[in-house]
């Protein structure tokens, strides 16, 4: 599973975390409003039946329970405002009681009755017909006076916060998140650049040096340290190519002399068979060490960028013709078929003796381990704007977990490369250090008891390129004809 990227952790991070804010604010916020309009309505319903008790019902011993009903509905008209008052006397009598509001939600007749005689401030919801009532009961000198008043308009407050909240969170939690998707671009775009020139940096190109970011801050001290550690690579891979490079020069001389002294000896008479063969098999052996030499010498030379390399527009169907005859008579000689199968006209941009040199290495490669009565064939084709040489044959395989590791030096698989066939060990790595350096890309497909299928991409020479550089020559021609 591939892990996302850094931008969208960090965006993911961080609308999580603005998730979570809003759920809590929106939620203490809703809570808040709610015991607020509770309070608030509480508040202000006291304050009426103490108003109601003071101003009316104190009044009423002298003038009446006529004049209790009209200053009721004269400044509470509980019928328009959708009050509930009622006003019991001493002895548990309705002195007074609102009529049913207009909208006829609820019956004032329906709300439960206070205790008799009640001596406590109490409050109290009554739910009528279907609708929640806030009751607020208040003794006064033997008298009862409730007031009361629906809850729609608070319930309707916090419904309508909720509908807000339900709308605005998941906006805000979209806008933030492709606000800081966005805004992530910009801090993170030295990171990308850095990765970019990053991959760039390969193990024939250690000169190249990573783009200093001016920042003053971590990102700037990344760069500083990620080209000290490209330097260091690069310092280290160089004494090893010398290394190597030395080492292989200096073997090569006292080969020659061992070479030299054994065919000296064998020119001496009345030698034994066996002290024969015992000469013949070291001189085998030197041969052997001598090509091992050579083939280092050339990784060498390949990896460090001193081989000679010249790119000119080749052919492939000559090329890939003329290399298939030169190696058939090793396939004759094994009763191997070596086939070559006639492609498109394909103009590459590549170095033909190098190209060259990987063919036949692939060749005789498949012709070592390829089985007599076997079959090699080399095809080519255009992909896009490539072309793909391919050396197929049907020889042993390779198993699956040992085909990562065909290209490192001195590799053999189990069954495949064995000593006795007189590999070194180093042809597909020659290959792979060729195929770098002329700009191709080598790749190996195989299966046991089936076969190996061996390809190369090499680049076409493009026609506007091509025209670019006859134009030069003729242009140089010209010049120095006058």
């Amino acid at each position: 599973m591939r892990t996302p990227s850094l931008r969208l952790r960090i965006t993911a991070w961080y609308v999580g975390l603005l998730t979570v804010v809003l759920l809590v604010f929106g939620g203490f916020l809703y809570w808040t409003l709610d015991h607020f309009l509770s309070n608030s309505l509480n508040n202000y319903l006291a304050s009426s039946a103490h108003n109601i008790a003071k101003q009316i019902v104190a009044r009423v011993p002298e003038r009446g329970d006529i004049f209790l009903e009209q200053e009721i509905n004269e400044t509470y008209a509980p019928r328009s405002s959708g009050w509930f008052i009622r006003v019991l006397s001493p002895s548990g009598a309705i002195r007074y009681q609102s009529a049913p509001p207009r909208d006829a939600n609820w019956n004032p007749s329906r709300v439960p009755m206070p205790a008799f005689r009640q001596q406590q401030i109490t409050d109290s919801v009554a739910v009528v017909n279907g609708t929640r009532l806030a009751v607020y009961t208040l003794p006064y000198h033997g008298y009862i006076v409730q007031v009361g008043r629906s809850e729609l308009m608070e319930k309707e407050s916090l419904k309508s916060l909720l509908l807000a909240l339900f709308l605005l969170t998941p906006l805000t939690i979209v806008a933030a998140a492709f606000g800081g998707y966005s805004l992530m671009r910009m801090p993170l775009k030295p990171v990308v650049a850095l990765t970019e020139q990053a991959e760039h940096v390969g193990v024939g190109d250690l000169g190249r040096r990573l783009p200093v970011i001016q920042s003053g801050d971590e990102l700037e001290r990344l760069s500083l340290s990620l080209n000290r550690m490209i330097s260091r690579l690069e310092e280290a891979l160089s004494h090893n190519q010398r290394f190597c490079a030395d080492v292989s020069h200096e073997l090569r001389t006292p080969l020659t002399i061992m070479r030299g002294e054994m065919e000296h000896a064998i020119q001496f008479p009345g030698l034994e068979s066996e002290v024969l063969e015992s000469v013949g098999s070291v001189m085998e052996e030197i041969e052997r060490m001598d090509r091992i030499i050579e083939n280092l010498l050339s990784i060498s030379r390949f990896d460090s960028g001193t081989c000679d390399i010249s790119f000119k527009p080749v052919e492939l169907a000559e090329l890939a013709t003329t290399t298939v005859e030169q190696m058939s008579l090793l396939a004759v000689e094994k009763a191997i078929f070596l086939i070559c199968k006639g492609g498109p006209e394909i103009t590459v941009k590549t170095d033909p003796v190098r190209l060259r040199q990987i063919l036949v290495n692939l060749l005789d490669n498949a012709i070592k381990y390829t089985p007599a009565l076997g079959t090699v064939t080399l095809t080519w084709e255009k992909v896009q704007h490539h072309a793909v040489l391919t050396v197929e044959d049907t020889g042993q395989g390779i198993a699956p977990d040992e085909l990562p590791f065909v290209f490192d030096r001195f590799y053999r698989t189990d069954h495949a490369r064995s000593r006795r066939s007189g590999g070194t060990g180093l042809g597909l790595s020659i290959v792979k250090a060729i195929s770098t350096a002329i700009a191709a890309k080598v790749s190996l497909n195989s299966y046991p008891q089936k076969g190996t299928k061996a390809s190369v991409e090499i680049p076409l020479w493009e026609e506007q390129y091509s025209t670019h550089v006859s134009h030069r020559v003729q242009n140089e021609s010209s010049t120095a004809k006058a």
